[in-house]
């Protein structure tokens, strides 16, 4: 049976001026992800589209079936131990934190929970970052199945 995923992360987007390797040297944090304007999203596919804008993301290091409280805490202590750094970048580029849930029907887990604490809204009017979630449910296969 499928478990409920959450994945949480931090974006750093539509910058010109500075390159992903750069934002990684200042914040001392390698990113999980980078997209740089222009490159094929897939490489090996030349029908691929186009990546519209530079980005530098990171995930919660603690993975996809950490609750959201557990993942948005280490990503807040990730930020707040260079807050000067991402202050600047900041105000000079779009940041996102997004969230994407993904649930499975009849696995006999609980909705995940997305609570936005203190701690979340003093960071993000500090530093002027969007919240961006997506919720994806899905069909648990074995129930589906059994279901024939």
């Amino acid at each position: 049976m499928k478990k409920n995923k959450i994945i949480l992360s931090f974006s750093l987007l539509d910058f010109n001026d500075i390159t992903p390797e750069e934002i990684t040297q200042l914040l001392n944090v390698n990113p999980t992800k980078i997209c740089v304007k222009g490159q094929r999203r897939n490489p090996k596919n030349p029908e691929s589209p186009l990546i519209k804008q530079n980005g530098w993301m990171i995930d919660s290091p603690l993975g996809q079936y950490a609750s959201f409280e557990d993942q948005m805490n280490s990503l807040l202590d990730i930020i707040e131990s260079k807050i000067d750094i991402f202050r600047a970048l900041c105000k000079m580029y779009y940041c996102e934190f997004s969230c994407a849930i993904f649930m499975y029907l009849g696995n006999e887990e609980s909705t995940p929970w997305v609570h936005l604490d203190s701690r979340y809204n003093e960071l993000i009017k500090e530093l002027n970052i969007e919240f961006d979630l997506d919720l994806y449910v899905f069909p648990n296969e074995e129930v589906s199945n059994s279901n024939l």
